[in-house]
């Protein structure tokens, strides 16, 4: 399932200001897409009131107590870091050793 949701967020390309989000919608490509490769942490992403999270693992709507890393932007910024692990769309407080490690398990960036 993790394959198909990187092909569809791939094929579909970034969202645009005009795409419309349901509540809660962020914990699901932070569970699909993140979730079974994340390193042992406690991190926070967060896209204006949307806030979802990611402990060792398993994805929760919501914030955590004392996250490990917060990362922070709107909703372009979390495609590319998901999809090209890109971090130029997001800002990122705490252990950026611990982000590096996640993004380092993340799914290679496809070449056109």
């Amino acid at each position: 399932m993790r394959e198909l949701a990187l092909w569809g967020a791939r094929s579909l390309g970034p969202p645009t200001a005009a795409d419309e989000f349901f509540p809660g919608w962020l914990v699901c490509p932070v569970d699909m897409i993140l979730g079974p490769i994340a390193p042992a942490g406690r991190f926070e992403f967060r896209v204006g009131d949307e806030i979802a999270s990611l402990v060792d693992g398993v994805a929760y709507t919501g914030p955590i107590d004392d996250p490990d890393v917060v990362v922070e932007g709107d909703a372009e910024g979390l495609y590319y870091l998901f999809i090209e692990r890109r971090l130029d769309g997001v800002s990122i407080t705490g252990d950026r050793a611990l982000l590096d490690h996640l993004i380092d398990a993340a799914p290679q960036p496809i070449v056109a």
